[in-house]
């Protein structure tokens, strides 16, 4: 438990998608530190008593350079103090460094990212004896990068980096070309870095919040609560700030954040008073989102230099800001089908026709959309004529949106601001994105070749209505992109397009936005189908997410909606997932396709 005056430092939980990731717990009640020499690691315990929050977890203790080591050892000592986040300003590993390459290091500009570990190859022994100088190589297997702003971006093949050292003070080995980068293995990636999502609102100042996904290292100084908070002060990061804006004014910083019975205060500089009163509560939801489950049945408040917010204070509940959430849907959100030409609403037993012309068999449609208004409207494909959209309150009548041939355009997607988006198919070398609102559509600019140039065969928008997520398919294969969205006014640009998984064995048959931060890929090679989940952002997918699929059912299409669920058009029968069971069950059958969550 928390205890009055207690300084908030957490853990972080994570869902299970992401536990090859997780935190590397020691089954112990003090956690031991591995403390990385030149010799065999030793144990030491570390003391949790002055955080009652802090869960047991495996330390790397930053040891200086020995008397006499080798070029190799110094390399390895260097790069084990690499790992060390009980040392955030890295000063033992710059103790590795001849004095000028210390001053001049800097590890900030990447992280590079490593199996296991690097292997050291270099002179050693008699080889040495008189050198002045030699260099050490390390090697080993690539897995990702991370930028300054926390950006991670999968990378593969062999690493191989190079160190020249040269004999120093007391004919002592020194490092002294470094590379301008951290270099640590997965397991201290586990360590030291926590992957987070921070959360800003729209540029549109529409009520709601985009997801921005980063990975941070955790100074054990201040913990996970303010490394989070003082990232989120720090601003999205370049592939969504166009995209978003902060309700917090420029300049604000964190003091500290501490625990007062069920209370947390997180305690901002004086800046923080300036934010216009029209903006208080999306800062209140920035911050509550953000920290997550670390407030969760709690109450917040923002103080200011340890004083009240503007004198009178600002206390509020979490809860409150549910709203905001970037997923849009409720945690059971509403399924819908198509059967007999009409669309269908699910119950627990059977469905039913929604109302409006949706819900009859006057006119000919597919490939329906949902969207989120209330009541909910139906965008679809109508004939050879277009997109048509109708509401399902009763006596709803169909209006067509985007005009165009049906068979050159792509099932539409609704985004959360009530805006239809589709993928004009113009040749195989030109596609051309539109959207339309209230039966006006518009052309989005496309910045970038990967979308304006290739065939589009599919396009979906994310629930938070900053990215798109498109199948496309040139002379290399099919792949899927992802894009983000810059509103400005009525006119909207997709730019930052980035190929999230190549196939180039496999077609890719659909996409479903999962979450906002999370897309299905359904594909199919000489292996069968393969339902893969994607983290966008990270660009690389879920380890142990795959969800089963019945070798006996072809699925057709996908739909997904938050936390997990997940429908699959199979065989004329709609399909849902049970995560717990890993077991698929049937909604509806007797021809039944289509399936469809709001959005995504």
């Amino acid at each position: 438990m928390w205890t009055d005056g207690t300084r908030f430092r957490g853990r972080r939980g994570r869902g299970a998608a992401f536990a090859a990731m997780a935190l590397v717990v020691v089954a112990a009640a003090n956690a031991c530190a591995v403390v990385p020499t030149t010799g065999s690691p030793r144990a030491a315990e570390e003391d949790n008593s002055r955080d009652t929050l802090n869960q047991p977890y495996v330390r790397m203790i930053a040891t200086p350079p020995r008397k006499d080591a080798s070029p190799e050892d110094i390399v390895k000592g260097f790069q084990a103090a690499m790992a060390s986040f009980d040392d955030p300003s890295l000063a033992v590993a710059r103790q590795y460094l001849t004095e000028t390459a210390a001053q001049k290091w800097n590890p900030w500009r990447q992280t590079t990212v490593f199996e296991t570990k690097l292997v050291p190859e270099g002179l050693s022994g008699q080889d040495l004896k008189d050198a002045k100088d030699t260099t050490v190589t390390l090697k080993g297997t690539a897995v990702a990068t991370i930028d300054s702003e926390g950006r991670y971006t999968p990378a593969s093949g062999v690493v191989a980096q190079q160190f020249t050292l040269a004999r120093g003070t007391g004919a002592q080995w020194r490092i002294e070309a470094p590379p301008d980068a951290r270099l640590l293995s997965t397991d201290d990636l586990k360590r030291d870095y926590r992957q987070i999502d921070l959360y800003y609102p729209p540029a549109t100042q529409a009520v709601g919040l985009v997801v921005d996904r980063v990975w941070v290292p955790i100074n054990p100084g201040t913990g996970v609560p303010e490394t989070l908070v003082r990232r989120l002060l720090a601003g999205p990061t370049a592939s969504i700030r166009d995209s978003v804006t902060s309700a917090f004014p420029d300049g604000t910083d964190l003091n500290q954040i501490t625990v007062e019975g069920d209370t947390v205060v997180v305690d901002f500089t004086s800046a923080v008073e300036s934010v216009p009163d029209d903006r208080i509560d999306a800062m209140k939801a920035q911050l509550t989102w953000t920290l997550g489950d670390l407030v969760t049945g709690r109450t917040v408040e923002i103080r200011v230099d340890g004083e009240p917010f503007r004198g009178t204070g600002l206390r509020f509940n979490p809860r409150d800001y549910s709203r905001f959430d970037p997923n849009v849907l409720p945690s059971q959100p509403q399924q819908y089908y198509m059967q007999d030409g009409k669309l269908f609403r699910a119950k627990e037993k059977g469905g039913e026709p929604v109302g409006g012309a949706a819900g009859t068999q006057g006119v000919s449609f597919d490939k329906p959309a949902v969207s989120v208004d209330y009541p909910p409207q139906v965008a679809a494909l109508v004939g050879d004529e277009g997109i048509w959209v109708t509401s399902t309150a009763v006596g709803g009548q169909w209006q067509r949106w985007i005009e165009g041939k049906t068979n050159d355009l792509t099932p539409p997607s609704w985004d959360r601001y009530g805006a239809v988006w589709t993928a004009e198919r113009v040749g195989d070398h030109e596609t051309r994105i539109w959207r339309a609102v209230a039966g006006q559509a518009r052309r989005v600019t496309v910045i970038g070749k990967e979308l304006a140039e290739s065939r589009v065969l599919a396009l979906r928008v994310s629930r938070d209505g900053a990215r798109v997520a498109a199948i496309t398919q040139d002379a290399t294969g099919e792949a899927v992109e992802i894009g983000t969205i810059v509103r400005t006014g009525d006119e909207a640009t997709i730019t930052n397009v980035q190929r999230l998984d190549a196939r180039t064995d496999q077609d890719i048959a659909d996409i479903a936005w999962q979450d906002a931060a999370s897309l299905l890929v359904l594909s199919k090679g000489k292996g069968g189908q393969e339902l893969s989940t994607w983290s966008v952002m990270e660009g690389m997918e879920v380890p142990d997410a795959a969800i089963k699929l019945d070798a006996q059912a072809e699925i057709g299409s996908i739909v997904g909606a938050p936390p997990d669920h997940v429908l699959a058009g199979s065989d004329g029968e709609v399909r849902t997932y049970n995560v717990d069971k890993k077991a698929w069950g049937v909604i509806a059958k007797d021809g039944a396709t289509d399936p469809v969550y709001p959005l995504g």
